[in-house]
């Protein structure tokens, strides 16, 4: 949760493989965006922001496969434009540090 988020239930867990760099994300609660938004998961690699992808929230019935990630010390998921941004622009819903 980050403290600061527009909706203080919204949960999302990410599975990294650090072998593999496949990166996973299962969305537990997030508020369904405005049709011209989607939901983007960004990885901070070094303290800068790394686009791991776009989701809709209703595609996520179960686990949404991401872009592979080499590096990451931290997750975040950003409400963006339709198609995402290349770099973080909207709101952040969940940030969570690699365990």
């Amino acid at each position: 949760n980050v403290a600061t988020s527009p909706d203080s239930n919204s949960v999302a867990t990410v599975y990294w493989n650090t072998k593999s760099k496949d990166v996973y994300l299962l969305v537990n609660n997030l508020p369904q965006p405005p049709s011209d938004q989607q939901y983007q998961l960004w990885a901070i690699v070094d303290g800068q922001p790394v686009d791991a992808g776009v989701f809709d929230i209703q595609q996520s019935a179960g686990l949404l496969r991401m872009k592979n990630m080499p590096r990451a010390q931290i997750f975040a998921v950003t409400l963006e434009k339709r198609g995402g941004s290349t770099t973080p622009q909207g709101p952040m819903y969940v940030l969570g540090k690699v365990s």
